[in-house]
């Protein structure tokens, strides 16, 4: 375990969008809080009605946020790839091996 005084692995980068809070990293925490805060609220699906198919509306909306957050789920993997090949393209890992 290291402690807050020691420094980072020299291995690491300090301006590595990994380490450091970043726009995109600020969506996709929104985007993950969506998809598990708004199924517990128990407000939005506490009904019968609307039916759908002859189910209940409770069965059928809980249903959907599984496909929902499973899709919000691969949107924030997305986000956070485009994000981590954007720094990869502009930052190659052969010019830093090669200046060593």
């Amino acid at each position: 375990m290291t402690r807050p005084d020691t420094p980072p692995p020299p291995d690491i980068d300090p301006g590595d969008p990994r380490w450091r809070p970043t726009p995109t990293k600020v969506v996709v925490v929104g985007i993950l809080l969506i998809a598990i805060v708004v199924p517990l609220l128990v407000s939005t699906y506490a009904r019968i009605e609307p039916r759908l198919f002859g189910f209940p509306f409770f069965y059928w909306y809980q249903l959907a946020w599984v496909f929902l957050a499973a899709g919000l789920c691969a949107l924030s993997f997305l986000l956070l790839k485009r994000e981590h090949d954007a720094y990869a393209r502009s930052h190659p890992r052969g010019e830093q091996e090669s200046a060593e």
